[in-house]
């Protein structure tokens, strides 16, 4: 046995020096992650599955981004959210919704308010429903093979977001709404829930 030993202790070292002696690579942060997807998200992505035919780019009409990255309290995991928008702002206007998850978008325009487009993008798919939403209506998911379509708010307000407005919509967007319990109102009163985010 003793022979062995130091055949043991050379081949030993020559594996650890074959693998280069190098520390592995510091681990990735959420955020870094978020980062990443985002950039990919980005990258060449072609916009034609994500466009509504036959709108009129830029489009005149102030559009809000949905943030619906939340998850709705008492949601079971892998089933359909529900998620409401009411808008309660007169005038022309277009909404972006986006979710990581599948999600059916309850859409009710208040009686001033003029429908341009809706838009919803989501990794897993996604539904418009509502009543006096106009002709521009459209969704796209990742899941069903849109490589533009995704959760466009992952990592924040950044090139994902802004690519896909100018793409969709032809402008940038006016205001972003956070999902906070499952709806929103746009144009709202609530000081907690129905204010905007961000620009």
């Amino acid at each position: 046995m003793s022979e062995r030993l130091p055949l043991a202790v050379l081949l030993s070292a020559s594996l650890l020096t074959a693998c280069g002696g190098k520390e592995p690579a510091p681990a990735t942060g959420p955020a870094d992650d978020a980062q990443a997807a985002a950039k990919t998200f980005v990258a060449g992505s072609d916009w034609g599955p994500c466009r509504i035919q036959g709108l009129r780019l830029p489009l005149a009409a102030r559009l809000f981004v949905i943030d619906g990255g939340t998850p709705t309290p008492g949601a079971e995991p892998g089933r359909e959210m529900i998620r409401r928008v009411d808008i309660a702002v007169p005038g022309p206007v277009a909404l972006l919704m986006t979710a990581p998850e599948a999600t059916a978008w309850h859409v009710r325009p208040g009686p001033e308010t003029e429908v341009r487009a809706l838009v919803a993008l989501g990794e897993e798919p996604q539904r418009i429903t509502g009543l006096g939403l106009g002709d521009h209506r459209h969704e796209a998911s990742a899941a069903m093979g849109a490589e533009c379509a995704g959760y466009l708010m992952r990592g924040g307000a950044g090139p994902a977001l802004a690519e896909a407005t100018d793409q969709i919509f032809g402008k940038p967007h006016d205001a972003i709404y956070q999902m906070r319990i499952g709806s929103v109102i746009i144009g709202g009163s609530d000081p907690t829930l129905d204010q905007p985010v961000g620009q």
